[in-house]
């Protein structure tokens, strides 16, 4: 397949499936809202994770395999290269934090504002990397694979698309971050101190997230097949929550070429109508039964009757049979004519090479020796 031209399905944008989208959105969303929530003093982590993360997760995964959306393939593969390119941004993390030291490391801190008051520093960080990979890495994983298929980014160029993913981890996620830092009262203080070495670091971080994300997006750009609905235009996400039926912009796919629905039944064939008898391309009719008519025969003046027969040529004809030999005997008239004698599957012939300027002498050895010369034997050889 063509990785810069790919088609999606070809249904319209409905509420149902923007409803389904949503959730997912919403679950992404939520574990970066958290840590907001919580340094701004709105709700603690605690709360948001036990009431609204894990329950909202719990019922998409469930909803994701017993009633499973064409749509829901782009997604995984969201969740998946967001995870990746987390962890990936976390090998440059680390490397600053543990080896080089130029600023602390606040996720097992968070890790200890998900578990509760008086978790262990370990316990903080096993908590607080998983929510960091699935919740926050994968959670923009999904958003930007989601507004990318919205948008139609897996018909542009690859350039197009890896920039894009680095603006959307500039901005809204690596600005978001920053802010939350900034105008919380306690941010810096929560989280990490802004000074030019963390604001670089955090930036470099980001901008390798939204490389390798963009880079994930290229490679699986093929699923978007599975997402059922064209890149959204101007006014068709208003349309869509109004109730109105969108048109599709772009031409029906070949029923072999569309995605089975979640079912997985393979679509019936279209029922083909029967064409009248007298149609021209209906059936032609039945031959009518009995004996077959014989065809006559052409004459011999037609171009495909008998070859005319040809009449037998005389001796006195310059093409006729040479005479018998003068005292060679019935048997050299009968060798010569062919008509007695076993058939040895060859024809004989009485007239030697150049037998017309052989002098009589000659001639009459000659006739001799085929005279005397037993059948089947070579008749040029004396003997």
């Amino acid at each position: 397949m063509n990785t810069t031209d790919v088609s999606s399905g070809t249904a319209p944008v409905s509420r149902a499936g923007l409803t389904r989208v949503g959730l997912h959105l919403l679950l992404a969303a939520l574990p970066l809202l958290a840590i907001s929530a919580h340094v701004f003093g709105l709700i603690t982590m605690n709360w948001s994770a036990a009431l609204l993360v894990v329950p909202l997760a719990t019922a998409i995964v469930a909803l994701s395999i017993f009633a499973p959306h064409p749509e829901e393939r782009v997604i995984l593969h969201g969740f998946l290269w967001g995870t990746l390119a987390c962890a990936l941004y976390d090998v440059f993390r680390l490397d600053t934090v543990y080896m080089l030291g130029w600023w602390a490391d606040f996720i097992p801190t968070m890790g200890t504002w998900i578990v509760g008051d008086g978790a262990s520093k370990t316990a903080g960080a096993w908590v607080g990397y998983l929510w960091r990979y699935l919740g926050d890495g994968g959670g923009i994983g999904v958003t930007f694979f989601v507004g990318a298929a919205f948008l139609g980014l897996h018909r542009r160029p690859p350039r197009q698309v890896v920039g894009a993913a680095v603006a959307f981890a500039v901005f809204p996620v690596w600005a978001g971050l920053i802010a939350t830092v900034w105008l919380a009262p306690r941010g810096q203080s929560m989280m990490f101190p802004l000074t030019p070495v963390t604001i670089t670091l955090s930036l470099i971080g980001h901008l390798i997230f939204g490389l390798i994300m963009g880079l994930g997006f290229v490679k699986t750009r093929s699923a978007q097949r599975f997402w059922p609905w064209a890149p959204v235009r101007r006014g068709d996400i208003a349309a869509a929550l109004a109730g109105d039926a969108v048109a599709d912009s772009r031409p029906v796919l070949p029923s072999a070429e569309r995605p089975y629905p979640a079912t997985g039944r393979v679509p019936a064939p279209p029922r083909r109508e029967r064409v009248a008898a007298d149609h021209p391309s209906g059936p032609l009719p039945a031959p009518a039964s009995g004996p077959v008519l014989r065809h006559d025969r052409p004459g011999p003046g037609h171009p495909s009757g008998p070859l005319p027969r040809q009449e037998r040529v005389g001796g006195g004809h310059p093409s006729g049979p040479l005479p018998a030999a003068v005292g060679a005997g019935p048997s050299a008239a009968r060798t010569s004519s062919g008509s007695e004698g076993p058939s040895t599957g060859r024809t004989r012939t009485v007239t030697p090479p150049a037998g017309q300027t052989l002098d009589p002498e000659t001639w009459a050895l000659w006739q001799r020796q085929l005279a005397t010369t037993v059948k089947g034997r070579r008749t040029h050889r004396w003997r």
